[in-house]
């Protein structure tokens, strides 16, 4: 009896891998002679979703051909079909910005198209990005929107895929209710449905719901039921993601031999196979569990290996997190530009679009509206949760006075800087943008004419290259206050840094009729950050012409004195006053408020603030001369780049600090 049991438990498990595997030898077998290229579009998609959780390698490379063969033949529903499930491969591989283009084109798609499983399945994949961005209100968002259109379309796959990520994102907040709720409700849906999609995730995310509360038994035997229970999907990422798990879980509740051998056996897995991330958390257990048996040996050798793999996966999910904001940020430039250039190419369909582009126009006012309206609801709930609870703890107030009045200094000059910021920005933003759009506007209605548009085109290129570098200097400082912000330093040329600040503001310079007169008489290279160093060469050269006399020169000069390179700009303008000057060589030195420029030109006031702490973070020095009414000389100080006799080996001659 015993042995059929265990024939059957083996049945449930594996029965859904045969499956899966007869329809893909199926799949394939179709794939070797198609009728027609669009039957092959469409079993090259199908091929590529089962293969996406098993082989990304192979899927990856079905799924770039699919996406061809689709554009090929113009499908706009293949074409979704192939870039949704690109999306999701390129998510599993850890390429986020890759992963929301693709994402987020067949979204679009599948909006256009009314796909509405498309739309559904490529939710999830945006809600999966959100969430590794720790954003779970907008993953919940967008996980209960997929969650939706699966129920109307009465699709089990998709009611408990939203689901069980609904479930997983509330999971790491404190709405532990609503976790168990979705996770419920998920296991009621596969049930009724007679489906396994899932089951197993379902049953990893109501243990950690259990471990989170401290229901430590019922942890372990839901995390067991999630190893052993049937699924569609059974992954070697996914035993090992639930092995730490449970170690941990055995490990509070004090059998640590248990916890050891489930730790080890999940250790095993990861190392063979790769996954970084559950081999960081099974090391931070067996460094619980060695030092409660009191191996300190032991305990101390799996801290080292988690402290180095954990410094290793910050670092690597800190690049990954910049590297999406800005894909996100270069998709919305993008568009932008593409919609300036149709606006161009397309003057004769002008009426015809407008109403098209009312009615955009009037749809995203309505989803921002939604989305306004959405947020402020939340934050209303949010305020009343915290108003009951500074009720609650109003007599821990009294005691905790003394360290809030501190934090309270720090925070309102916080705040000052950031108002300050905030307000800058908010006016100076404005203009350039509100000038583009008026101008757009005139030629939407056709009160300006293309000889006309071509006259001021060259004012508006300047006036977006100003918005181009009030936004670079923006995302600099907000890069130099993040936590883990690295300086790469690096032998540098000073014609590679300042010929791109030169093409970057030409318009700039020309527009005042200005003469810059370059001459680098050194041929050395300096330790710098070739990004850093052009950020501080360009905002001084944007100062320059910023207060230059219409007419006057500008002079880039460097030399060398010793083992140090020297770089000047020298304009002769307005010229700093005094009060700049003696604040720039001042410690505490932050924002500035910003001068009008010759031609009433504005600033941030970012660029002195963030030249003067870039220059510091690479060991030089970055001092002014000014006079006021004669001009302002800006002086960098780098070291020179030593070349040791006999070797090709390059080494700063002295070491950073001196």
């Amino acid at each position: 009896m015993k042995q059929y049991l265990i024939i059957f438990l083996l049945f449930l498990v594996f029965f859904p891998l045969f499956s899966q595997q007869d329809e893909l030898d199926s799949l394939e077998a179709l794939l070797d002679n198609p009728e027609n290229e669009k039957v092959k579009v469409e079993l090259l998609n199908q091929i590529t979703f089962i293969l996406r959780e098993r082989n990304l390698s192979r899927a990856l490379e079905l799924g770039n051909e699919a996406e061809t063969l689709a554009l090929e033949l113009q499908d706009s529903i293949q074409i979704a079909r192939a870039k949704g499930n690109l999306g999701w491969i390129y998510y599993r591989l850890g390429i986020w910005d890759k992963a929301f283009r693709y994402s987020r084109d067949a979204y679009l798609i599948g909006l256009g198209q009314s796909d509405e499983r498309e739309v559904a399945m490529t939710l999830n994949n945006l809600g999966a990005i959100y969430y590794q961005q720790t954003n779970y209100e907008e993953a919940i968002r967008k996980f209960k929107e997929a969650y939706q259109i699966g129920e109307k379309l009465n699709d089990p796959y998709i009611t408990i895929r939203s689901l069980n990520n609904i479930a997983l994102n509330y999971s790491k907040t404190p709405m532990l209710d609503s976790a168990m709720y979705f996770a419920k409700e998920a296991i009621k849906v596969n049930q009724a449905a007679g489906s396994i999609y899932f089951t197993s995730f379902t049953n990893r995310v109501i243990g950690d719901i259990y471990l989170a509360q401290g229901e430590i038994q019922k942890a372990i035997n839901t995390y067991e039921n999630a190893l052993t229970a049937a699924s569609h999907q059974r992954l070697s990422s996914f035993e090992s993601s639930v092995l730490h798990r449970l170690g941990k879980a055995y490990y509070l509740n004090g059998n640590v031999e248990k916890a050891l051998e489930l730790l080890l056996r999940g250790k095993n897995i990861a190392l063979e196979n790769g996954f970084q991330d559950e081999l960081a958390n099974t090391l931070k257990n067996l460094v619980l569990v060695y030092d409660e048996m009191g191996d300190i040996s032991k305990a101390y050798e799996y801290l080292s290996q988690y402290t180095e793999l954990s410094n290793v996966l910050d670092e690597k999910s800190d690049k990954d997190r910049l590297s999406l904001i800005q894909g996100m940020f270069e998709v919305e430039k993008s568009d932008a530009e593409v919609k300036y250039l149709r606006s161009e190419n397309q003057l004769q369909d002008l009426r015809l679009k407008n109403f098209r582009l009312l009615i955009f126009i009037i749809s995203i006012a309505i989803l921002l509206l939604g989305g306004l309206l959405l947020r402020l609801y939340m934050l209303n709930k949010k305020t009343k949760e915290i108003n009951r609870d500074l009720v609650f703890k109003q007599e821990k107030v009294n005691q905790q006075k003394l360290t809030l009045e501190k934090q309270s200094l720090e925070l309102d000059k916080s705040n000052q800087l950031k108002n300050k910021l905030f307000s800058i920005l908010g006016h100076d933003l404005k203009s350039p943008v509100s000038q583009l759009q008026s101008v757009l506007s005139l030629v939407n209605t056709h009160e300006l004419t293309p000889e006309e548009f071509a006259t001021i085109s060259h004012i508006l290129k300047r006036n977006v290259d100003s918005l181009y570098v009030v936004l670079d200097n923006i995302l600099s400082w907000s890069k130099s206050q993040m936590e883990g912000f690295n300086v790469q330093l690096s032998p540098v040329t000073l014609s590679s840094v300042v010929q791109p600040c030169m093409d970057l503001l030409q318009n700039q310079a020309e527009a005042k009729e200005l003469s810059i007169n370059i001459s680098l008489d050194t041929e050395e290279k300096v330790w710098a950050d070739p990004d850093l160093l052009q950020v501080i060469v360009r905002n001084i050269l944007s100062n320059a012409i910023k207060f230059s006399k219409k007419g006057s020169n500008i002079e880039i000069r460097s030399f060398t004195e010793g083992k140090i390179v020297n770089l000047e700009i020298q304009d002769y303008g307005l010229g700093m006053p005094a009060k700049i000057i003696k604040s720039f060589q001042n410690e505490t030195f932050t924002i500035l408020d910003s001068s009008p420029g010759t031609d009433k030109e504005k600033g941030t006031g970012l660029g002195l603030s963030i030249s003067r702490e870039f220059m510091s973070l690479m060991g030089g020095d970055l001092t002014f001369e000014s006079e006021k009414g004669k001009g302002t000389k800006a002086v960098m100080k780098m070291k020179v780049v030593q070349v040791l006799v006999g070797s090709k080996k390059r080494i700063q001659s002295k070491e950073r600090n001196n």
